[in-house]
C-alpha cells in the first residue's frame, strides 16, 4: 500500500462524545500545524507558505471526512504538487494583503497628523486586508478555485467574498481575532496558529464554495435536452 492510500485510509468509526472528537481534532490540527511549519521553512517562507497552506487545507479536509491517518505523507505530496501553481496564484494576493496591513498599522500608529487621512487609510487597509485574506482562503481551501486557469482563479477568488458575504465576514473577523491572540500568546501560535486558522477557513468556506461552483456549473450547462419520441411525427 502506497503512502497516499495509507494517508487517506478511513479510520474505524467509534462511538465517542463530542469532547473526545474535539480533542482528537485538535490533536490533528497540532500535527498539521507542525508539518505546515516545516514545509513553510523548507521553502524559505516566501516560496513555501502558499503550497504548505494548500497542503494543510487538504489534510484538514481529509481529517473532517475521517480519512486522515498520517499528515506528513499527504501534505508532502500536496506540497510538491502545489509548489509552483499555488505560489503563482497566492503570492500576488499575499503581497496585496501585506501592503494593506502596513497601511492599517500606519493608521493605528497615528503616523500622520491628519486624523481624517488616518481614518480613511485605516478603513481602506482593513477592508483590503480582509478581502484579500478571504480570497486567499478561497484559493487554499477550494481546489475547484485553485485548479482553474490563473486569471479565472484570481477572478473567482476576488468574487468569493461578495458571493458568500456572511461566511467571508466570519472568516475575516475570526482570523483577525485569532491572529491577535497568537501574537499575544506565542506558544499558542506555535502549536496551533496557522493550523487552526486554516481549519476555520476550511470549515466555513470549503464546502460552501464547492456547492456554489457546482450550482453555477449546472446553471451554465442548462437543463438536459429531452430526445424526441421516435413515434412522434
Amino acid at each position: 500500500m502506497n503512502s497516499r492510500a495509507s494517508a487517506y485510509m478511513p479510520r474505524p468509526r467509534r462511538r465517542t462524545t463530542w469532547l473526545v472528537e474535539s480533542i482528537e481534532h485538535l490533536y490533528a490540527v497540532v500535527r498539521i500545524q507542525l508539518v505546515w511549519l516545516g514545509l513553510t521553512l523548507l521553502g524559505l517562507i516566501v516560496v513555501g507558505i502558499a503550497p504548505a497552506t494548500c497542503a494543510a487545507a487538504e489534510a484538514l479536509r481529509a481529517e473532517r471526512r475521517g480519512e486522515l491517518t498520517r499528515a506528513l505523507p499527504l501534505m508532502w505530496e500536496a506540497y510538491r504538487r502545489e509548489l509552483i501553481p499555488a505560489g503563482i496564484r497566492m503570492l500576488p494576493l499575499m503581497a496585496v494583503q501585506t501592503l494593506a496591513l502596513l497601511m492599517l498599522w500606519q493608521a493605528a500608529a497615528g503616523l500622520s497628523s491628519n486624523p481624517a487621512v488616518m481614518a480613511v487609510l485605516g478603513t481602506f487597509g482593513a477592508l483590503t486586508a480582509g478581502w484579500a485574506g478571504v480570497s486567499l482562503a478561497a484559493i487554499a481551501v477550494a481546489p475547484r478555485v485553485r485548479d482553474q486557469d490563473l486569471l479565472v482563479t484570481w477572478r473567482l477568488a476576488l468574487l468569493m467574498p461578495g458571493a458568500v458575504p456572511l461566511r467571508s465576514l466570519a472568516v475575516a473577523v475570526l482570523l483577525a481575532a485569532w491572529t491577535l491572540l497568537c501574537t499575544s500568546v506565542w506558544p499558542l501560535g506555535l502549536l496551533l496558529g496557522a493550523g487552526l486558522a486554516i481549519d476555520i477557513a476550511v470549515g466555513l468556506l470549503s464546502t460552501r464554495i464547492s456547492l456554489l461552483l457546482e450550482d453555477l456549473s449546472a446553471q451554465r450547462s442548462g437543463p438536459p435536452t429531452e430526445s424526441a419520441d421516435p413515434g412522434t411525427p
